[in-house]
């Protein structure tokens, strides 16, 4: 409306008073004739000089671009009479691409005392001293540098996310996140650059991770030169850097603030366009312009699927997978779809892919799996407990197979099945191992697993010394995410190869930053029982967490028992029977008593009951384990040692079936560590004063071997035997190392029972427990007893989540404390001392 800024103006008290006749003239409305016009003008600036001449004046005008043209040429006539009086203008204006009031801005520049001043965007000290006047001095240096990369140093993107942060704050929430305010600060920003600017980041926003100058020049049909006005502006308001947003919110909201017709269109053009760009960004262009069925968009989002696994872009990939199995009415094509999806699930989530087993288990028995996807879903639901379905579909599987790869794919599954599942064969109908032609068939993934199985089988066989030339031939050319380290790593322990074991898994678990979790996992399992056989406690009770900080027990499959006994057994040792008795009542799936690792939960339970009293309880566990190991042919003392641990149970019981046990055990081939447990239960069953040759004999065997717990037990029966001999002074010296011993693997039972306690100097001198931390377990322990899980101080620490396992088990091991809860009380009675 003509005149309409000027209005404003002149309803400020002073001036009305000075100038009564100029609102009158105003409210008229309408065009004024020229000499009216000029007549206006010159009052107006008569009555601002002369107010000038009393006090000084300031006029304000904000958004200067949006004034009407006669109310400008007002301000214009005062502006080249305005030098000499006490009279300053200030005007704000939004950069454009097409600059409004030219003549005016023309005008303004030829005057000599004109100055234009460019407000930017803050720099890193700006925006940090903003965020730190709003939440005080305190603020960690990467939060100051996250709030910054999200804003940009945009003052109104600034106070939009700090008032997000505030009311998250207020909430409870301690993340800061970009809410509310944030977004509707972005769009506001947005809209004041224009439509031209508005265009390029609707299109960036539609091209998403994918968008570049070039593409969104061809897909919003502007010039280059128009574009690069536009994206100047928007890189200098913070809004768009390299025509990607500062934060996935903004982003969204510009998404959000489209119509879905608007969308659709980009999208239907960007395919139109960009023929040649990558799979993925097509397939992501199809989904916006709604065209997801057909065998074509099948195709395209099962090429995308798959380009986006090999970037390990997981979560995209299983819902281009998912997309794929939708749009396909071929009943093949789906299955196979199917089980690619369930495969990156079960990295993901394998408690969310197991929904999907009945369907590839009925794919399976129908004959519509290749048998690479066979072989898959096969070990898929074996792991699952569900043997007998596994059993089925390589029964079905077997007659499709029609080369030698695709028949060495189903042998090496079949055989994966019989190790792990021996329960769900009979002795007559187990497979034997593969042979090296069909080994030679098999790629290299494939036979690495394989011949790590074979290698756990040769050792069940009993075969040690072949069996740990095959795992390590296997973990000699693996690299930390391999498939088949676990089963290596097993096939080294039922060898009895121990510190082999050890080696590996601490030379891979070094090598393993940015492993999936279900490799993570895969070590869990064989990384627990190596510490426990090491009597390393602490290591062995608390393996797995990271892995269990995202998932339960039951969502490992079967193999959650082998981690689930190492746990249990470290536990009972520790004296925490109560996390021993939690830890047996976490729900498994129903085929694990058919499993190999369902054995050693059996010994496990065993040995809680042995703890807890109930020797008949733990009698019959042994028994049982022994019954199955001998019924499925895997009766060697590298998986358990039944028939000891049997004996142990009936020392209680007053039974003379003990005595033939652990004969019977000593005609069996075993390492040195196994014959040692099994004479110091011997020697139980002896006169006291023929034991001592045998608790010499097995306290020697057991030097060569790290496990300061079996040391530790020995010691305290041969102490124990001479105490009772009366030959003190020479007891006295072997119950002192049995004491120290059984503080350095926090062997709380044991320790009680050789008179010592927890915490305190035994009469040796030597301390139970060293506050000697490093800076970096310092600063890991601080955020474990903070709540922390392991992931989360991964994060915060830039390290693998593995390396904050290994600090925690040492910060335990060195403060001898048994887990989590007691870190703060540990942690304070360093600092006091």
């Amino acid at each position: 409306m003509p005149y309409a800024m000027i209005g404003q103006l002149i309803d400020d008290p002073a001036l009305a008073h000075r100038a009564p006749g100029l609102a009158d003239r105003i409210a008229q409305g309408g065009q004024l004739s020229l000499r009216a016009e000029n007549r206006l003008r010159r009052d107006l600036t008569r009555a601002l000089l002369a107010l000038a001449v009393h006090r000084p004046v300031l006029i304000g005008v904000d958004d200067v671009h949006h004034a009407d043209t006669a109310s400008l040429n007002c301000l214009l006539h005062l502006a080249r009479r305005v030098r000499p009086a006490r009279i300053s203008m200030i005007f704000t204006e939004l950069r454009s691409l097409t600059p409004t009031q030219s003549r005016f801005k023309a005008e303004l520049l030829s005057l000599p005392y004109h100055h234009e001043i460019a407000l930017r965007p803050f720099g890193p000290e700006q925006s940090a001293e903003l965020a730190r006047a709003a939440f005080g001095p305190g603020l960690a240096e990467d939060v100051l540098a996250g709030l910054y990369k999200t804003t940009r140093g945009n003052l109104s993107l600034s106070r939009g996310l700090i008032s997000d942060v505030r009311e998250a704050l207020a909430n409870g929430e301690s993340a800061f996140e970009a809410g509310r305010a944030f977004r509707l600060a972005y769009l506001s920003s947005l809209y004041r650059c224009g439509p031209v600017a508005l265009r390029v980041a609707r299109v960036a926003a539609v091209l998403g991770p994918s968008a570049t100058t070039t593409l969104v020049r061809r897909l919003s049909g502007l010039s280059a030169e128009t574009i690069d006005r536009a994206t100047k502006i928007l890189t200098e308001g913070g809004l768009l850097l390299d025509q990607q947003f500062p934060h996935p919110a903004a982003r969204s909201v510009v998404l959000d603030d489209m119509s879905a017709q608007e969308r659709r269109s980009l999208h239907t053009l960007a395919l139109e366009l960009l023929d040649e760009a990558p799979v993925e960004v097509l397939a992501h262009h199809q989904v916006g312009a709604g065209l997801i069925h057909g065998p074509q968009a099948a195709e395209m989002f099962a090429k995308a699927g798959k380009a986006l696994v090999v970037r390990n872009e997981l979560g995209d990939a299983a819902e281009y997978l998912q997309l794929a199995h939708r749009a396909s009415d071929d009943v093949s094509t789906r299955a196979a779809l199917r089980v690619e999806a369930v495969a990156i699930e079960r990295r993901r989530n394998p408690l969310a892919s197991s929904r999907h087993m009945d369907e590839l288990s009925a794919a399976g028995r129908a004959g519509l799996l290749s048998p690479k996807h066979a072989a898959l879903a096969v070990f898929w639901l074996a792991d699952g407990g569900r043997s007998g379905e596994a059993a089925e579909v390589l029964a079905s599987e077997r007659p499709l197979a029609t080369t030698d790869q695709n028949r060495a794919h189903l042998r090496f599954v079949e055989v994966t099945l019989a190790l792990f599942s021996p329960g769900a064969f009979g002795s007559d109908r187990r497979p034997p191992p593969l042979t090296p032609d069909e080994l030679a068939s098999l790629p290299k993934a494939a036979w690495q697993c394989a011949v790590a199985d074979n290698a756990a089988m040769t050792a069940l066989h009993g075969h040690p010394e072949l069996a740990t030339a095959q795992a390590e031939t296997v973990l000699r050319q693996a690299d930390s995410a391999s498939d088949a380290i676990p089963a290596a790593l097993i096939a080294l322990l039922y060898a009895e190869n121990t510190e082999s074991a050890h080696i590996w898994a601490d030379k891979l678990g070094s090598m393993n930053a940015g492993v999936s979790n279900e490799a993570e996992a895969g070590y869990a399992g064989p990384c627990a029982e190596i510490a426990l056989r090491r009597g390393d406690l602490a290591t062995a009770f608390e393996a797995g967490s990271t892995v269990l900080d995202d998932r339960s027990l039951s969502s490992l499959g079967i193999t959650a028992a082998l981690l689930l006994s190492s746990k249990t057994v470290a536990a009972v040792r520790l004296g925490e029977l109560e996390r021993a008795e939690k830890l047996l009542a976490e729900p498994l799936p129903n085929g694990v008593q058919d499993s190999l690792f369902g054995l050693h939960l059996l010994s496990a339970y065993g040995q809680y009951s042995l703890a807890m009293g109930r020797y008949e309880s733990a009698h019959r566990a042994f028994h049982t384990c022994g019954e199955r190991m001998r019924s499925w042919d895997v009766d060697v003392p590298g998986l358990a040692l039944w028939r000891v641990d049997a004996a142990e149970a009936l020392l209680s019981l007053d039974r003379n079936e003990g005595q033939r046990l652990i004969d019977e055990q000593l005609t069996r081939p075993m390492g040195p560590r196994s014959r040692a447990l099994t004479l110091r239960i011997k020697a139980a069953y002896l006169p006291r004063t023929k034991r001592i040759p045998l608790l010499h004999e097995a306290a020697e065997l057991l030097l060569p071997c790290p496990d300061p717990y079996e040391q530790a037990r020995v010691l305290a029966d041969l102490g124990d035997t001479l105490s009772a001999l009366r030959r003190y002074s020479r007891a006295r010296g072997v119950l002192r190392q049995a004491r120290h011993l059984a503080t350095q693997c926090g062997a709380v039972p044991l320790l009680r029972r050789l008179g010592g306690e927890p915490g305190r100097i035994d009469d040796a001198g030597l301390p139970q427990r060293s506050t000697s931390l490093t800076d970096a377990e310092r600063r890991v322990a601080a955020l474990a007893a903070a709540g922390q899980t392991n992931r989360e101080i991964a994060e915060q620490l830039f390290v693998t989540a593995s390396t904050v396992e290994q600090h925690l088990t040492s910060v335990f091991r060195k403060l001898g404390v048994k887990g989590r809860k007691q870190l703060p009380t540990a942690l304070a009675d360093v600092e006091q001392t």
